[in-house]
């Protein structure tokens, strides 16, 4: 039996990587990029316990250079001390809205959906290219629409 597949995955930039970690971490959960090699990137995620002893899981994602940083793919190749169903705690990173570096009005750099950067009124001034498939949502369903 032969099989067949035609699947898309999402690439993203070590910048935007580290920037998306930033958004989807709390108080007490925290996702970080912890190691970077030639072809790996490893993101830890920490939930410590009642006792305040950490128990991380790391996501082992493979990368390809690029001409100025690394390009991650956003498919895990293994989870690193995953005990239970820790894994899921990654969904996360995966349904991270895509962020795109913009700067707020004293020119301070942040990074920023592209529902948030619409909602300042700063769309019209070139920071992003507004065809993206992005995080609004469209008439075809909750996500991923054309604006």
């Amino acid at each position: 039996m032969k099989t067949q597949f035609d699947w898309n995955k999402r690439v993203v930039s070590l910048e935007n990587l580290t920037a998306m970690c930033e958004r989807v971490s709390g108080t007490s959960h925290t996702f970080e990029v912890s190691n970077v090699s030639r072809s790996r990137v490893h993101v830890t995620y920490s939930n410590p316990s009642e006792y305040g002893t950490p128990d991380p899981i790391t996501a082992v994602f493979p990368c390809y250079p690029s001409v100025d940083q690394p390009c991650i793919v956003l498919d895990a190749l293994r989870y690193i001390n995953d005990r239970d169903s820790g894994y899921q705690e990654f969904d996360h990173l995966y349904t991270c809205p895509t962020l795109w570096r913009t700067f707020d009005e004293s020119g301070a750099e942040r990074w920023e959906s592209h529902s948030e950067i619409r909602a300042r009124g700063v769309d019209h001034g070139g920071h992003v290219d507004t065809c993206t498939v992005c995080d609004l949502p469209s008439s075809d369903g909750p996500k991923g629409g054309r604006s």
